[in-house]
């Protein structure tokens, strides 16, 4: 097999594992666990308004957890996909419930591959219609709150 077609092969197996996981994890931990394995131990994760997390603990930690503390029904549909040498793009789907209310985020991520397992993680997308949900539901607002104290960016 050549070399193009190796990274196409595991392009498409990291699309469909990461299909599988969004489809409809049960909790976090379950959905960490699913990942764990496409992780590399290192693996830096970067999205909006968050700071960057390293490694598959803080990933858990400091992503997983507190977002299905939030969106406990939350859930992902993978529309599209693309390759493009070590590094593979994602159309991704996001739906939830916050509260009472229903949102929907699309979102891009681009994932940096090294022997098939991810070493980056770069999500882009625009999170307000979560932030909507969640300004409309003020029961949620401790637990947002919460979540968020550790996640905001530090000033560099």
């Amino acid at each position: 097999m050549s070399a193009i077609a190796e990274k196409e092969s595991a392009a498409a197996d990291w699309v469909g594992m990461f299909a599988e996981g969004w489809a409809n994890p049960v909790d976090a931990d379950t959905f960490c666990d699913h990942f764990d394995p496409w992780f590399d131990d290192r693996v830096r994760m970067i999205q909006p308004n968050l700071r960057a997390t390293v490694g598959r603990r803080a990933f858990r930690e400091q992503f997983a957890r507190p977002l299905f503390t939030i969106v406990p029904d939350l859930h992902g549909i993978v529309e599209g996909w693309a390759a493009s040498g070590d590094s593979v793009y994602i159309e991704l789907r996001l739906e939830g419930t916050v509260g009472r209310r229903r949102f929907t985020i699309h979102t891009c991520d681009r994932i940096e591959l090294q022997d098939g397992k991810a070493v980056e993680r770069v999500a882009y997308l625009d999170p307000a219609p979560l932030l909507k949900a969640v300004a409309a539901s003020p029961r949620v607002w401790p637990r947002f709150i919460r979540a968020q104290l550790g996640n905001l960016r530090r000033p560099s």
